[in-house]
């Protein structure tokens, strides 16, 4: 799990109390774009895997492997290395 993850689960606990105040209203903003940006880099990622599996490229399979598991451990999407 990711900290943005849990934050988000913090962010809810707060909202299930009553109305946000706006810092928390903030944070949840910034929590949802990051969830957002990291749900469509995992999956441009997948469906590349899913090319890549097709035309049985394994060189590009294990690079694209490689990037999957960087970004669930790091939440970033490698640039290339």
């Amino acid at each position: 799990m990711l900290p943005v993850h849990q934050r988000l689960a913090e962010i809810f606990q707060e909202h299930l109390k009553g109305p946000l105040d706006d810092d928390l209203a903030m944070d949840l903003q910034h929590c949802l774009y990051e969830n957002s940006k990291y749900c469509w880099d995992y999956n441009t990622l997948n469906n590349q895997l899913v090319q890549a599996r097709s035309t049985q490229d394994v060189s590009w399979e294990v690079d694209i492997l490689v990037k999957m598991d960087w970004l669930r451990r790091s939440g970033k999407l490698v640039k290339g290395y």
